[in-house]
């Protein structure tokens, strides 16, 4: 096993992830998403880039390349596929070709992450051709198919990635080359304790002409409205849709009902301003878009298990960021 090269000591982060994941009710959902076009130099195949957040980069989209993804900062949301997972800091996925995705932090007016995304990506062709050259990255083999159901690793395995994934924007291109292949055999050896597909089976990519523009759009207007008011039907005219077009569009492309998202996405900035601020638990529901308290309750504890006071007990005392 290739080791680490750093000298600087192993990447840490916050560990806690209150939010449950949302689990997709069907296997044979179809997605679209947005092509991107990745561009290493001429004389490499292995690109590193990072950036912080919002970006023109962080957007619904998708690529030919595999890419190796670390979330440095910040918490939120993970779009892939047909699904959609809790985010924190310290985060390792490893997503598939043209699987589409998508990481949405909640911000506060006038916040920004700096530094919160660290990604690799590689053409699948060439890690094939490597396969089919040396018979001792078989093993690989596998962990490229999973890769298509979006992998996200946690433990040791997580931290293993990241020291690597950090210190590979350092690195001369032959040892980018050696750094990709320590990241895989940790993927491919990672323990089933540590290893988490997103994705569900069956789950295939279908494109249609403005899709990207249509999901970018209501992820927009949606994350612009979350302290007020959110409507099915205003939103379907972002995108020229009926309102029953749009639901069925929305499901079948993103893998969860746009009441679903609102819900997710408003609890998540509560579970933010519990831990960043010191706000009442009243202001804070009417800054999530919530006007009923008992409404407000019975969806925080559908998300996160617990109570909102009981919540920023727990977690009030760790870094937020």
């Amino acid at each position: 096993m290739p080791v680490n090269k750093s000298n600087e000591k192993p990447a840490t982060f916050p560990t806690h992830s209150p939010l449950q994941p949302i689990t997709a009710s069907a296997n044979t959902d179809i997605g679209k998403g947005a092509l991107e076009v990745v561009l290493p130099s001429t004389d490499a195949s292995i690109r590193w880039t990072q950036h912080g957040y919002p970006s023109r980069l962080a957007r619904w989209h998708h690529h030919p390349e595999i890419e190796i993804h670390l979330i440095r900062e910040g918490h939120g949301y993970m779009m892939a596929g047909d699904d959609m997972v809790p985010f924190d800091p310290g985060q390792v996925s490893l997503i598939g070709s043209n699987l589409p995705h998508n990481w949405i932090s909640d911000l506060l007016p006038g916040e920004k992450l700096e530094h919160r995304d660290v990604v690799c990506q590689v053409r699948p062709e060439r890690l094939k051709a490597l396969i089919a050259s040396f018979p001792e990255a078989a093993r690989i083999r596998k962990i490229l198919s999973l890769s298509n159901q979006a992998i996200v690793l946690t433990g040791n395995s997580a931290i293993r990635i990241a020291d690597t994934l950090l210190s590979m924007g350092e690195h001369s291109d032959v040892e980018r080359l050696a750094d990709l292949m320590t990241m895989l055999v940790v993927f491919a050896s990672a323990p089933e304790t540590e290893l988490h597909s997103v994705v569900s089976q069956g789950y295939t990519l279908a494109l249609a002409d403005g899709t990207t523009e249509r999901i970018n759009a209501v992820l927009s207007y949606v994350m612009n409205n979350l302290s007020g008011h959110i409507g099915l039907r205003e939103a379907a005219s972002k995108v020229s849709m009926s309102p029953s077009a749009f639901s069925r569009f929305f499901h079948t492309t993103a893998g969860i009902g746009f009441s679903q998202l609102i819900r997710r996405l408003r609890i998540s900035r509560a579970c933010h301003l519990l831990i960043a601020s010191d706000l009442p638990v009243s202001k804070i529901q009417i800054e999530c878009g919530y006007e009923n308290n008992a409404n407000f309750l019975r969806r925080f504890r559908q998300e996160t298990g617990t109570t909102p006071l009981s919540y920023r007990r727990k977690y009030k005392t760790a870094p937020f960021d």
